[in-house]
């Protein structure tokens, strides 16, 4: 997610207005599920990795047992001219939902991202910008479900949050959240956010467990030490930590923080140079916990 910058008619990548000022299918409605391929669980192995997008629509593979990046290739969406990624979820089968700073969403395949799909996606619920993550609909299951979280414009400090399915691309409207979250979500059918300063850098970032009936916040994990002007932000959870790709004020390129899913504190940092990354998608075949 980049904030959104207005310029003419377009607008910059997933965050706040222009989140960089210098976020097949599924199975009836909201459903992102799929079979997969390799494992009891239906899933392959690439369905268990984190992906990510940078603002010049490369796609790379993050590892983070070993915090690196592998790149897979460059997107082959044809999007408006000057368009770029904006925010990003994965589903069970490896596919890459990727939407741009103009509001379109593309399918793209993750193992060869040159093939990329337009959807029929059209702003409802006034979802222009948003951000993105699946959720398993219970907890160990194997159908689960896009939510998303944005609005028109970001500078205001409530988002929709809402499903939205990859099958008729409609969406349902959940309620309201406190900020501009990027999503992600988990094989214990959960949803959590990550919520950067507002656009003025003023509020305290957080990461949020968030209702995914309401919307209303259940558990809240404040990192003041990441209080700054996002610039470029993406957010993924695997291996019972969430992984906070953050990009604010001055700052050229990303920074790869490791978040602890029990407490909330910081347990590694990791700069990725010559890196923008606007995206980051993980889908709910993720391991939850690394024995």
């Amino acid at each position: 997610m980049r904030p959104l910058l207005l310029i003419a008619v377009l607008f910059a990548a997933c965050g706040p207005t222009n989140r960089d000022q210098t976020g097949d299918g599924g199975r009836g409605s909201g459903s992102g599920s799929g079979s997969g391929s390799g494992n009891g669980d239906g899933c392959s192995e690439a369905a268990k990795l984190v992906y990510v997008v940078d603002v010049n629509n490369e796609l790379s593979k993050f590892d983070p047992a070993t915090k690196t990046f592998t790149d897979v290739g460059k997107l082959g969406c044809q999007a408006t001219f000057t368009a770029t990624p904006f925010s990003m979820g994965v589903d069970r089968n490896a596919i890459a939902w990727v939407l741009y700073n103009d509001g379109e969403l593309f399918r793209v395949d993750t193992a060869n991202p040159s093939m990329c799909t337009r959807t029929t996606w059209a702003s409802q619920q006034g979802l222009l910008m948003f951000g993105m993550g699946f959720s398993t609909n219970t907890a160990g299951g194997t159908d689960d479900t896009l939510f998303v979280a944005g609005g028109s414009d970001e500078t205001v400090n409530t988002s929709k949050l809402a499903t939205l399915s990859t099958a008729s691309f409609a969406a349902m409207p959940v309620g309201n959240v406190t900020g501009w979250p990027e999503l992600t979500g988990t094989g214990n059918a959960e949803l959590w956010g990550w919520f950067p300063s507002n656009a003025n850098g003023t509020s305290t970032p957080r990461v949020e467990q968030i209702n995914k009936t309401s919307g209303i916040a259940m558990k809240t994990f404040p990192l003041t030490s990441l209080t700054g002007i996002p610039m470029a932000w993406a957010f993924a959870a695997w291996g019972g930590d969430f992984w906070i790709f953050y990009e604010r004020g001055t700052e050229t390129s990303t920074t790869v923080y490791q978040i602890d899913g029990m407490n909330g504190m910081i347990k590694s940092t990791t700069p990725a140079p010559g890196r923008e990354i606007v995206g980051a998608g993980v889908s709910t075949c993720a391991p939850t916990v690394i024995l």
